[in-house]
């Protein structure tokens, strides 16, 4: 009785659905990174098992890259989080990844959910920031050595514009009737971080040519946007448990509106995407954070930890993500 008791509390300790979606992460993220790249299934000789099975190999072949510098990206971002969890005595669950079974990412990120109270607002800062500074650190190699593999291309000074693509923009010119013409090509922003690392790795570019991302480069792009989105100053956001922290929670509260006042802005006026992201804090995420158990202000290391999170997400914000 005690061994088969004993054998289902192991059980009951192991994390089926973490794994489970972990392990769905991995192919969506797998296909994604194959189809930036193209893959040729290679002819073999044999039954529908064989060409299947050579199908798969050439996909998980191709989409490796990929998929293991997004997972890594993410995996060092919510380890971060959950870490730092443990060592101040909260309650928190591992990562769930969110897996997308179509699109060029194959996923929405990954979360973990906290399951106790917070103890302290110093408590607060350290669980918020270690998930964005730990991917940070991942990503900013990862994006640099992807930089380093990937192509510069002629593509005419045309297609290197920056379309602004906010909502009070896109409106005048349908008012107008003017229809942009739409190249094929997706052109990512730039951060401060990105714009920097390429610059170091590749130097000024000659007029006229543009970066074509290499997949573990695009990976690292999209784990440095998924750190500014996390990093919004916002409500229960990573960014919002750093300013809870360093200000309070009126002072929190305050800047929280005034932050959702310039994702409102940014998508009228720069790319209608962040108006997405507005709709989604205001309604869904709000401005309130939960108190800590201890309500005492940070010291002065704390409070400068606080303000660096604040520059990387300064650091890190794309004014246009996307644009054709």
């Amino acid at each position: 009785m005690a061994e088969a008791l004993a054998r289902t509390r192991t059980l009951n300790r192991i994390p089926y659905l973490n794994v489970a979606l972990f392990l769905a992460t991995v192919l969506t993220t797998l296909l994604a990174g194959a189809s930036q790249t193209n893959a040729v299934v290679p002819a073999v000789a044999g039954g529908a098992l064989a060409r299947a099975l050579a199908g798969a190999g050439a996909i998980a072949v191709a989409g490796l890259p990929f998929a293991t510098a997004l997972i890594g990206i993410l995996l060092s971002h919510e380890m971060g989080h959950y870490l730092l969890a443990r060592a101040h005595g909260v309650d928190s669950t591992l990562p769930f990844f969110i897996p997308v079974p179509l699109g060029p990412v194959g996923t929405f990120g990954a979360v973990i959910r906290i399951r106790s109270a917070l103890p302290s607002r110093r408590a607060t800062l350290d669980i918020g920031a270690a998930g964005p500074f730990a991917g940070f650190l991942v990503a900013v190699p990862l994006l640099a050595w992807g930089i380093a593999h990937s192509e510069v291309r002629a593509v005419g000074d045309a297609v290197l514009e920056t379309h602004n693509t906010g909502l009070v923009v896109l409106v005048r010119a349908w008012i107008a009737g003017e229809h942009p013409a739409v190249s094929g090509l997706q052109s990512f922003g730039d951060s401060l971080v990105t714009w920097g690392v390429q610059r170091l790795v590749l130097g000024k570019l000659p007029p006229g040519t543009d970066v074509f991302l290499h997949p573990v480069a695009f990976a690292a792009w999209i784990g440095l946007f998924v750190t500014t989105l996390n990093l919004i100053p916002l409500g229960q956001l990573d960014g919002g448990h750093v300013t809870y922290a360093l200000l309070g929670r009126p002072g929190a509260r305050v800047f929280s509106r005034l932050v959702s006042w310039g994702l409102f802005l940014a998508g009228l006026f720069l790319c209608w995407s962040w108006l997405v992201w507005w709709l989604v804090t205001r309604f869904f995420v709000g401005f309130g954070h939960p108190p800590a158990l201890d309500e005492a202000p940070l010291d002065a290391p704390r409070k400068a930890l606080a303000v660096l999170a604040l520059a990387m997400f300064a650091a890190t914000f794309i004014p246009i993500p996307v644009s054709f």
